[in-house]
């Protein structure tokens, strides 16, 4: 059982370290011989946890008037209506590659609507973090066979 919960953690660890994410994350899962539903499960909440600290770090940040006029400045209302409208085609397809940091911060100060950008970020990653473990295990099959 405690192997089991270290090696969940560590994939969760590894999942919310950014850089690794989610392309570190499920091979290191793979080779830490956990079953693919942990391995998508804890990968998927180790990457989506820092969407909720960026999260509560905006909102405490914006209560800063000075703070808040100076990102104001920096976005348009036409932007801020193409986020909300369009914005989670772009979590959907960027959030892995570009990494759950940067675009939760990103969609954050384009004012991209909480749960919109949640619901992005996790379907995101729920889809490439099953991907990849649909085709390292493939992989492997394919080569044990060989």
């Amino acid at each position: 059982m405690f192997d089991y919960i270290y090696k969940a953690l560590t994939v969760w660890f590894i999942g919310f370290f950014p850089f690794f994410e989610l392309f570190i994350a499920v091979p290191a899962g793979v080779s830490l011989k956990l079953d693919p539903v942990s391995i998508v499960i804890f990968c998927v909440a180790g990457n989506f946890f820092p969407v909720v600290l960026i999260d509560f770090g905006y909102n405490r940040l914006i209560r800063y008037e000075r703070v808040k006029a100076w990102l104001d400045r920096r976005v348009s209302d036409r932007m801020i209506r193409n986020v909300n409208r369009h914005g989670t085609w772009y979590l959907l397809i960027i959030t892995p590659w570009l990494g759950v940091w940067a675009m939760a911060v990103t969609a954050r100060v384009l004012r991209m609507k909480r749960k919109q950008l949640a619901w992005g970020v996790l379907a995101s990653l729920t889809i490439y973090s099953v991907l990849l473990v649909v085709m390292i295990h493939a992989g492997i099959d394919f080569f044990s066979r060989s």
